[in-house]
């Protein structure tokens, strides 16, 4: 995420927006209008999947209690991590690193 403009520290839209509140009750009789800022807001790419993700949460944070269950199992028996498993996780993680 960036944010740039850092300069104004008090939101120029809420002093606005209180200002034209009032002169709409006629409690101000002049209203000093100021330009508001042109600050900007970028996501990473990462942001914007994690959001996504959020969206469909239903999906996700549903917890796979047997799978869980079946992984604790092996890993208490010292079955889970086989030569085979190592060998798929280096290729992926090397796969990442080298693409």
């Amino acid at each position: 995420m960036e944010i740039t403009s850092l300069s104004h520290i008090q939101s120029a839209s809420s002093v606005q927006g209180l200002n034209r509140t009032l002169a709409e009750k006629g409690n101000v009789e002049h209203v000093h209008q100021t330009a508001s800022p042109k600050d900007s807001v970028s996501f990473s790419e990462e942001a914007l999947r994690l959001s996504d993700v959020a969206k469909t949460g239903a999906e996700t944070t549903k917890i796979r209690f047997d799978l869980v269950n079946r992984i604790k199992a092996e890993i208490a028996a010292g079955t889970y991590d086989t030569p085979d498993k190592m060998d798929t996780a280096l290729d992926r993680m090397a796969s990442r690193i080298f693409s």
